[in-house]
């Protein structure tokens, strides 16, 4: 990998993605294969923050020489570049003139403010314009002077109120040689100038100088307007909803304190109603509100140790909770989401990437039709009507909004997403989501809670094996063991081992069991699958129990002879049938693909719905078509998009070959499974699944939305203001194209508002059914979740999987065998002892 330098810095005079193309490009030119990724956030106002990634292996310049040369080739195209130290973040006051006193200063600031501002700009513009205009209207036969005099006082102030306009176009269009909305406008106001002053001395040229002043009045109430929109879409950082003060428990005490100085292994208090500031871990119970983390409407009740994040929302009746603080400001959940998002933005979506390139030429195309429509006008009507048509054709073209359509949904949309608990690596990802037909789940660890247990256990009295031989045994088979289900026999089986064994001819290289040679006798332990490959006998008058969804077996044989066996459960996460439900309610096609045997994984598909089963599947491709990469490409080669959702790493190359790979984090899950990963799950919980296939298609819906009303708009009004129903006798006036303009970018931006607040179906139909199954007289308050072990798991985007925790031995462990393997087990149907092993040892 080429070593890189990360530059992140801010800057203004930016309005669209055509501005910020404008500046990469560039950039490519002068830093050629250097330039490694650009990307500005055109959807805030200025000053926009914007982030190069530069190859720096041959470069033997310091970082400040780098960082001059970036910003001089971005103030070289036209654009106003911060200083590398500019955090917006900081607010500076003007230092105070002695000679002033204090409140005259802040009048004087505040009205500057006031001034400055687009509703004061253009309600100026509005007033003055209508002013011209009856003047103009309500009177006839003014002198020579009047009308000069109205002349200078209407170019003054258009000049005045479009003085941004013109200053940004012209240096566009010297130094980086573009054009913008800012031309549209500047070309269009000068023109109505140029005609109206020449239309004091050549009487059939128009007269408009009522229309420059409305023009650039509508403008800036459109501009203010907007900003109010894009405050009201909300994309701040989701740190600012941490309180900034914080009570502190001390030996006093409580302390209130900044946020930032709270520590690890600090105890602090939170009250009813009020959010979580940072991770912890309860020390007494509360009702909370996890909703940040899964989109969840309802609350949880949370025991004491639980594990909380930053972002988490106490209910309105919970007891004030205390927590024991486990991650700092700057590492907590919140801040690990803003940074997850900010990375995920530096990959364009296609959408993105396709509507920049139409920026390029919409405006030159504008500019074209605009004049195309003058002169064939005035080929047939009088010059007047040529030059109003000419002029309504600038204005009323909108490419600014057409630039911010889809770089405005992707943010709401990688928002909205982590507001329920998915994080996607890019935008290109989000876009993909959405068009995914077929979904492969990985069994333990994904659908499953990924935390198996022995539940029962079954030894042959053919086997002349003790039940603590037998165990100890299991135990030194397992003791290294890397899979979860061999990690939880070595586990229990180790709390009763009274011997070590040394082992010889160890082969762990099957995915389904391991063997080895004890004293002689060649040992294995594994599923149905490992026993058939290796030929091992199984006794015929063997009857299985009836199992449960979530139980498997697995065999303990002895030189090819099945002596015992143990009940494994790995009990389905909460919330896995309701998403897949959610899934095909929402036309997936569901697949289970798993290295457990069929037997197993039909259990577990036939409790969650899921037909189509792919059991016995190895992660390599190599071992043939029992492969889960040979069944993801063999659904691929049929024309599916296939999605892949597991958790571990046997589940990477799989997930490498899908069209989409989603990790769900486990009790098994690694890194490398979330490095190749497009969208990770880091909740614990399966429902976010179903919620990024949603979040995906409701972006991708309104992007498509957005562009076709735009599109149409600017097809529509370019057409009308052109001169296409001149003969009919109706004529745009700019003054309308440019009301119209602002119109069409308002009711995209509250399209893009709709939204962020649109609900997620399946989260309101999950919420439905609980409350649907409620019973009638349980009140409100009452209707709270159980925390269960899968909501326990630490959320964080960085976390190493647990150690698998090993039993505390139990005091009474020989004399509740000696009860459990006593002759009153007579009564079993198997013939080999029995004993339910799961309550005495786990209690």
């Amino acid at each position: 990998m080429p070593k890189s330098k990360n530059y992140i810095f801010y800057v203004d005079g930016m309005h669209c993605a055509n501005c910020s193309g404008t500046i990469e490009q560039f950039l490519k030119k002068q830093f050629s294969d250097r330039l490694i990724h650009f990307h500005a956030d055109v959807t805030t106002a200025d000053p926009k923050k914007t982030t190069v990634i530069l190859k720096v292996d041959e470069d033997t310049r310091t970082d400040k020489e780098i960082w001059l040369e970036i910003k001089e080739n971005i103030e070289e195209v036209g654009f106003t570049c911060r200083e590398h130290d500019y955090q917006p973040d900081k607010k500076s006051e003007a230092p105070l003139q002695a000679e002033h006193p204090i409140f005259l200063q802040k009048i004087f600031n505040k009205s500057k403010k006031i001034v400055s501002s687009h509703w004061f700009l253009g309600g100026l513009g509005c007033v003055s314009g209508l002013a011209v205009l009856i003047i103009c209207l309500s009177t006839s036969g003014l002198s020579l002077a009047f009308m000069a005099s109205l002349a200078v006082f209407s170019t003054l102030l258009t000049l005045v109120l479009g003085a941004n306009s013109y200053y940004e176009a012209w240096i566009k269009l010297t130094k980086s040689k573009i054009l913008t909305m800012d031309s549209l406008f500047a070309l269009s106001t000068a023109s109505i100038l140029v005609f109206s002053i020449a239309s004091l001395f050549v009487p059939w040229l128009p007269m408009m100088f009522e229309a420059g002043l409305l023009i650039y009045g509508f403008r800036h109430i459109g501009i203010a307007i907007e900003n109010t929109i894009k405050e009201k879409i909300g994309t701040a950082k989701f740190q600012d909803r941490a309180p900034k003060v914080v009570r502190k428990k001390s030996a006093t005490g409580v302390d209130e304190i900044n946020l930032a100085l709270i520590n690890e292994n600090d105890v602090i208090i939170v009250h009813a109603g009020e959010i979580i500031p940072l991770d912890g871990i309860c020390e007494n119970d509360s009702i909370i509100y996890n909703t940040i983390i899964t989109g969840a409407t309802l609350p949880f009740n949370f025991p004491p140790q639980a594990k909380v994040l930053a972002g988490m929302r106490l209910a309105s009746n919970a007891t004030p909770l205390a927590i024991r603080v486990t991650k700092t400001q700057k590492d907590s959940y919140l801040a690990r989401l803003d940074s997850a998002i900010e990375a995920s933005a530096l990959e364009k979506a296609p959408i993105e990437i396709k509507t920049g390139k139409l920026l390029t030429y919409f405006i030159p195309a504008v500019i074209a039709l605009a004049i195309a429509s003058g002169i064939v006008i005035g080929l047939f009507y009088p010059a007047a009507i040529a030059i109003q048509c000419a002029v309504s054709v600038l204005v009323s073209a909108c490419p600014c909004t057409l630039g911010l359509i889809t770089p405005l949904a992707v943010k709401t949309g990688m928002h909205k997403a982590a507001e329920n608990g998915v994080q996607f690596n890019s935008a290109k990802t989000l876009q993909l989501a959405e068009q995914m037909d077929t979904v492969v789940f990985d069994l333990n660890g994904t659908l499953t809670t990924g935390i198996p247990s022995v539940k029962r256990l079954y030894i042959f009295d053919e086997s002349n094996l003790s039940e603590l031989e037998f165990l100890s045994y299991c135990s030194a088979l397992e003791k290294n063991a890397a899979h979860p289900i061999g990690q939880a026999i070595y586990s229990f089986a180790n709390q009763y081992n009274e011997q070590i064994f040394e082992i010889t001819e160890l082969d762990e290289s099957h995915h389904s069991g391991i063997s080895g040679r004890i004293q002689d006798n060649d040992y294995v332990i594994g599923s149905m699958t490992l026993m058939r490959e290796k030929r091992i006998f199984i006794p015929p008058r063997l009857q299985q129990p009836t199992l449960e969804a979530g139980d498997q077996i697995v065999y303990v044989a002895r030189n090819n002879i099945v002596i015992g066996f143990m009940v494994m459960t790995d009990p389905l996460r909460e919330d896995a049938a309701c998403t897949i439900r959610a899934l095909k309610d929402m036309g997936k096609k569901i697949c289970l693909c798993t290295g457990a045997d069929e037997e197993t994984a039909q259990r577990y598909a036939q409790a969650l719905g899921i037909e189509q089963v792919y059991a016995g599947c190895v992660p390599s491709s190599m071992e043939g078509k029992q492969s889960k990469t040979a069944r993801i490409l063999d659904l691929r080669k049929k024309g599916h998009k296939v999605a892949m959702i597991g958790d571990a790493g046997n589940d990477t190359p799989a997930i490498k070959l899908s069209d989409l790979g989603i990790a769900v984090e486990s009790y098994g899950s690694d890194e490398v499974t979330r490095e190749a990963a497009g969208i990770v799950i880091h909740t614990g919980t399966l429902l976010p699944v179903a919620s990024a296939f949603a979040i995906s298609k409701q972006t991708v819906s309104n992007i498509n939305q957005n562009l076709t009303m735009s599109l149409l708009y600017n097809l529509s009004s370019i057409l009308v203001s052109g001169g296409l129903l001149v003969a009919l006798g109706v004529t745009i006036n700019p003054v309308v194209g440019v009301s119209l303009m602002i119109l069409q970018a308002c009711m995209i931006l509250m399209n893009v508002y709709r939204f962020k607040e649109q609900p997620l179906e399946h989260l309101e139909e999950a919420t439905k059914q609980y409350h649907e199954a409620s019973s009638p007289s349980e009140s409100s308050h009452s209707k709270i979740h159980k925390l269960t072990p899968a909501c326990q798991e630490d959320y964080s985007f960085d976390q190493s999987p647990p150690i698998h925790p090993k039993p505390r031995p139990n005091k009474s462990a020989y004399s509740f065998w000696d009860s459990c393997f006593g002759k009153e087990n007579n009564d079993v149907e198997l013939g080999p002892r029995q004993t339910n092993l799961s309550e005495p040892v786990y209690k």
